[in-house]
């Protein structure tokens, strides 16, 4: 039986997690004998909203700080392969993390060391200071996740679990952006697991995949806490709150199965009242001079699907008006080929292999753009600006860009330590 705190935020945020952490024998029994905190959050310079709340963030740092624990390091990976540095500058993570006492820990930036996962053994490139501090000196540091409560177009939801695929190394994601990513996450799951998990409920994000420009109610203010030690209990949990049940999310549901932890609701005991929220049914409204063609047999929404569609509607955002055609999947059907229209984006290999040679054969190279990995969605989207003429909406001034767009590759490291 697995323990999950809900708690309702009424006061201040720094008491409601100084509560829920009583149950579990408060911060300073967290961090007794411990060097170090590592908090992994969620960072999204697309979809701000969707980041881990700053206040929440600030409040963690401060209490931890306050515990006189080594350092506390913030950090994420490449979040759907941006830069993690400016990730950090677009959402304010790092300002909020360096006013707080923190340290930001930008992923992409470290050296990488090759990790074993999977049970039937397979290679990911991990941080070296992950490795060092939380896999071989696992004792002597603590690691908390801090994702926020939110759906997700690819997996359903995403909250601790699948936040955990950013601490690998984003080369080592792409070839699991597909029906297999659910494995991936329990396989990364089942190597490094946090100490605890708090979920920042704030604001829920409803709506997997919805542009900052549409926000609507989709961002409900629902004001709580959820946290564990058992992060499939805490993320089972924070499913059932955005309405979804265990058989409904699949790596919640692998991870129960392979033993990692507890998501069925038998299994756990849960302190404290689940606010209600409602499903959203609303299909995503795409460009009108999109035409679409899916794959008959299949076209994973873990991957190119899910990737293209989420872009496509982030920029239907700002008025998209170009025509061009966008294919995905296997089992194309051959009539529909036959008709599109140029500029073709062709994401995939499933899609790239039944269709490529025709494309360019017929439109010239020029006119064909193309995806080699499933659900890549840094150069699904770098296609798509490119054919639209569109530039994303940036928050920073120019100077910040720039600063953080040439800081950031000076520091990423070129070759990895095998």
């Amino acid at each position: 039986m697995s323990l999950v705190i809900v708690k309702q935020v009424s006061s201040s945020i720094e008491e409601s997690l100084k509560k829920m952490f009583d149950f579990f024998g408060g911060f300073d029994y967290l961090v007794e004998g411990k060097n170090k905190v590592f908090i992994k959050v969620d960072t999204s310079p697309l979809k701000p909203h969707a980041s881990t709340s700053l206040e929440v963030v600030a409040s963690v740092i401060e209490l931890f700080k306050e515990t006189g624990v080594g350092g506390v390091y913030v950090m994420d990976g490449s979040p759907h392969g941006f830069l993690t540095r400016y990730a950090f500058k677009v959402t304010g993570m790092d300002k909020v993390v360096k006013r707080s006492g923190g340290k930001p820990l930008y992923l992409d930036e470290q050296i990488s060391v090759k990790l074993r996962v999977g049970e039937d053994g397979y290679d990911v490139l991990f941080p070296r200071i992950l490795y060092k501090s939380l896999l071989k000196e696992r004792e002597e540091n603590l690691y908390l996740s801090l994702p926020r409560l939110k759906t997700s177009r690819t997996t359903t939801v995403s909250l601790s679990l699948k936040g955990q695929i950013n601490l690998v190394r984003y080369e080592s994601r792409l070839d699991k952006l597909n029906n297999q990513l659910h494995q991936f996450i329990a396989d990364i799951y089942r190597v490094v697991r946090p100490d605890f998990t708090v979920i920042d409920g704030l604001k829920a994000v409803t709506r997997g995949g919805v542009p900052s420009t549409n926000l609507g109610r989709f961002l409900p203010q629902i004001n709580v806490l959820i946290g564990g030690v058992d992060s499939v209990a805490v993320d089972a949990v924070g499913a059932r709150i955005l309405g979804y049940s265990l058989d409904e999310v699949k790596h919640l549901k692998l991870a129960d199965e392979q033993g990692l932890g507890y998501g069925k609701q038998s299994k756990i005991r849960i302190v404290g009242e689940l606010p209600e929220l409602e499903k959203s049914y609303e299909p995503p409204k795409l460009p009108e001079k999109v035409k679409i063609i899916e794959g008959r047999d299949m076209a994973c929404p873990e991957g190119c699907k899910g990737a293209t569609i989420t872009i496509l509607e982030a920029l239907n955002a700002q008025q998209l008006e170009t025509p061009l055609t966008v294919v995905y999947g296997k089992g194309i059907n051959l009539k529909e080929v036959e008709e599109a229209k140029p500029p073709i984006l062709v994401v995939g290999p499933c899609a790239i292999k039944e269709t490529a040679v025709y494309f360019k054969k017929k439109h010239g190279k020029e006119n064909v753009y193309l995806v080699e990995k499933c659900g890549h969605p840094a150069k699904t989207l770098t296609h798509l600006l490119k054919i639209t003429g569109k530039k994303l909406q940036n928050p920073l001034n120019p100077l910040q860009t720039i600063t953080a767009k040439i800081v950031a590759p000076i520091h990423i490291p070129t070759k990895q330590q095998r």
